[in-house]
């Protein structure tokens, strides 16, 4: 659902950003659009492309789908009204439910904080303090959930699925963020994968990075030595996050928000490694490219997203058969056939045969998995860290 993908992004780097041709296409004719939409749910082009490009333009265009009001309304990340992600809603129904596209989690929760009225929300992890702020996210009953208890322990017991002893936020489905690169061009690097690749000399000016808080600039912060890549409260901490990027904004060719860019930059050659996403390995991969997608000695990032209920829901009965839908074997099999994410229950993993998930660089055992990443949460500090990035890119 990394969706762009969550939250405070940056702004774009002067004279750095590249903007890819969905996003420079964003006034253009809804028969695009339409054409476009098709790609995204048909899997030619997952979710969290959709967050950089169409779910600006869905969440610009205002665009809505699903039946009339006797449905719930879902708000959340673009993609996500495929029909075969809520299989037993559809069969109960013979339709699917309400949607509305964000472009990205700042702007939806603004939206929701000015009294926008969903039934059900798309929030991830690191944002998820953001959510609850608003003051409308409601508690949920998971007695009523019969897919609950199949969710990973892991995931229940993130930062923001509990408040005051009650569930508010379902994980659904979980991505990485890390770094794909050339293993032709840079082959020291297969046995020794690491984000410092992006600090290498030897690639300066063919490196590049997303133009975000969450996904590039807390890298700084952990290569940096931080404690905490999420907390910037210490000045210090900040202080030793900003020379690190300082010496990462000389390295790079471009920040961009645009993942086809990036994988453009990495097809050509003209960028031997880069930041990116799951989906991204996938489609370099399929065009026969020699890529591998790190898992970083220090770690590769893992995001997770799911489902909240809005308070004041007159559609309860639908809400839990839309969440439970989602959270069925068939819907978690079909997101990572089908968007290359992980999903929050084992049973998804299981109706996956072995070789889709080698291509997905995905395991048989996604709790060791996942064990072995860094989960994002909400970064502390948000606002210094992003005056930090505005002002290094801009060479202060």
């Amino acid at each position: 659902m990394k969706r762009m993908k969550r939250g405070m992004s940056g702004k774009p780097g002067k004279g750095r950003e590249r903007i890819g041709a969905p996003v420079r296409r964003i006034f253009a004719p809804m028969g695009w659009l339409r054409v476009l939409s098709k790609r995204l749910v048909s899997g030619l082009w997952p979710m969290r492309p959709a967050r950089a490009a169409l779910a600006g333009v869905l969440a610009l265009s205002g665009a809505t789908a699903g039946a009339g009001e006797e449905h719930p309304l879902l708000f959340g990340w673009a993609g996500y009204d495929a029909k075969e992600l809520y299989p037993d809603y559809v069969k109960k129904y013979g339709e699917l439910f309400r949607f509305t596209a964000w472009g990205d989690e700042e702007e939806a929760v603004t939206k929701v904080k000015s009294g926008f009225k969903a039934d059900v929300m798309m929030p991830c992890n690191y944002k998820l303090s953001k959510w609850q702020a608003t003051g409308r996210i409601a508690d949920i009953d998971v007695s009523r959930l019969a897919n609950w208890p199949k969710v990973m322990d892991s995931l229940k017991g993130l930062e923001g699925v509990m408040r005051d002893g009650k569930v508010v936020w379902i994980p659904t489905s979980w991505g990485n963020t890390s770094v794909v690169y050339r293993t032709d061009l840079a082959p020291e690097y297969q046995d020794n994968e690491t984000w410092n690749i992006l600090w290498d000399p030897k690639y300066k000016g063919r490196v590049a990075t997303f133009d975000a808080l969450i996904d590039a600039v807390v890298v700084s912060g952990l290569m940096a030595g931080n404690p905490d890549m999420f907390d910037y409260t210490d000045p210090a901490h900040l202080a030793t996050a900003r020379e690190k990027m300082r010496e990462l904004v000389g390295q790079v060719r471009f920040f961009s928000n645009d993942p086809t860019t990036l994988e453009q930059a990495i097809a050509s050659g003209e960028v031997v490694a880069a930041t990116a996403w799951n989906e991204s390995v996938v489609r370099l991969k399929k065009q026969g490219l020699p890529v591998k997608f790190m898992r970083p000695k220090e770690g590769m990032m893992t995001w997770v997203c799911g489902l909240s209920v809005m308070e004041g829901t007159e559609h309860t009965d639908k809400v839990y058969e839309m969440i439970d839908a989602m959270l069925s074997k068939e819907s978690r099999a079909w997101e990572i056939n089908h968007f290359g994410y992980g999903a929050a229950t084992r049973e998804g993993f299981d109706a996956v045969d072995e070789e889709t998930l080698r291509k997905l660089n995905l395991s048989r055992d996604p709790e060791a998995f996942l064990d072995a990443g860094i989960f994002q949460r909400p970064i502390k500090n948000e606002k210094g860290l992003q005056n930090m990035f505005d002002e290094v890119k801009a060479g202060l």
